[in-house]
């Protein structure tokens, strides 16, 4: 897997790890899993790579990205499961925007 979203997830990670010096660092695969079931991230560590991401995009296109709100927690895939299927929502979102 490549592309935009998977770039901007890892450069996210990347300051979030070398932000959190206490807490486990979040793993740079696409199969590591965010949210969901055994072995997530914990909440606040979701809550700031969300953050990160959006602070990226912003960076990057001049846009403000919302990525959590109604329609995508009523998703019957939730994007926020894996790196990977957060990385193809990233794509998705670039795209519309």
């Amino acid at each position: 897997m490549s592309g935009r979203g998977l770039n901007l997830m890892y450069r996210a990670i990347d300051e979030l790890n070398a932000l959190s010096e206490e807490v486990e660092n979040i793993s740079k695969s696409p199969k590591t899993r965010l949210f969901g079931g055994d072995g997530g991230i914990d909440s606040l560590a979701l809550v700031n790579l969300i953050v990160a991401i959006e602070n990226l995009i912003l960076d990057e296109t001049g846009r403000s990205i919302v990525l959590v709100h109604e329609e995508v927690m009523n998703l019957e895939q939730n994007p926020f499961h894996t790196v990977e299927t957060l990385a193809k929502y990233l794509d998705e979102r670039l795209e519309e925007a």
